[in-house]
């Protein structure tokens, strides 16, 4: 079928499914307090710093390694000098000298630079992915996005945008049934989600007008830095922010109509709850 002229990106952790609470409550924070073993007041600190930090904050979305940092940061200011707390320092190191954060990335930097503390953060990456998969086994997407993407494919090329890993994701959204709507897969051995979507848009009919939704704030700098639009689908709300994709904001972008007054108006909503 000819490319669209017409492109909508779709985000997959917290967006079309809700794997981003999954990944942090059931993954992340458990396989840290393996790792790391704290008492019970500062585990739960820990706990409430991790789901802030990942979770309700403007660094929603953040990639693992820089947010594990952060989270470990604000944990030290409030228990200085406590000798659960990892040294931070190889870490730092790691965050400051790669572009890239993945697991292939921070084994690559462990082989130049030996380190004893990030064998332990690759040991955590490690469980919490063991963790996370566990946990979602049979997860289906939120209700009305397949709906949603039903009425998006009929008009538009649809990619899937995602910082996960590829063999993951081709397994979610075929599980979940979603996979006839798709007509691009990107992941993150495709590069950021600019590049994701700049690829996406290349292979649309030109000049392309692309639409990415998601549920992070970095999610609108990446549409825009690609030179796209974008709309949130709200953390918490996301069942009502897909029926209005489909019902009002849909028709408007493909009549050339969301611009970026209306942009704004939804986007806004997003900034002000994660701020």
């Amino acid at each position: 079928m000819r490319p669209s002229r017409f492109l909508i990106g779709v985000d997959s952790d917290g967006t079309a499914f809700d794997s981003m609470n999954i990944k942090h409550l059931d993954a992340f924070i458990p396989a840290a307090l393996e790792i790391w073993p704290m008492p019970e007041e500062m585990a739960q600190r820990f706990t409430g710093i991790e789901k802030t930090v990942n979770l309700f904050s403007s660094l929603r979305g953040i990639n693992r390694f820089p947010g594990l940092l952060e989270a470990f940061e604000r944990l030290e200011k409030e228990f200085p000098g406590a000798k659960e707390l990892p040294d931070l320092h190889d870490l730092r190191a790691y965050i400051a000298g790669e572009s890239r954060y993945s697991p292939a990335t921070l084994k690559a930097w462990i082989a130049a630079h030996p380190s004893r503390e990030l064998n332990k953060t690759l040991a955590w990456s490690d469980r919490a992915d063991e963790l996370f998969t566990r946990a979602c086994e049979g997860l289906m997407p939120y209700p009305g996005v397949s709906e949603a993407l039903k009425a998006a494919s009929a008009a538009a090329s649809v990619a899937v945008v995602s910082s996960a890993a590829k063999a993951g994701l081709e397994k979610d959204w075929a599980a979940g049934g979603l996979t006839p709507f798709v007509d691009y897969l990107m992941s993150q051995e495709d590069g950021s989600k600019t590049a994701q979507l700049q690829k996406a848009m290349a292979q649309c009919d030109q000049p392309a007008l692309a639409l990415m939704l998601g549920d992070t704030d970095s999610d609108g700098e990446s549409a825009h830095a690609a030179g796209a639009l974008f709309y949130p689908i709200m953390p918490g709300d996301e069942e009502a922010s897909w029926q209005r994709f489909r019902e009002e904001i849909l028709p408007l972008f493909l009549a050339g109509k969301y611009g970026s007054d209306e942009e704004t108006k939804y986007y806004s909503r997003l900034k002000d709850m994660l701020s």
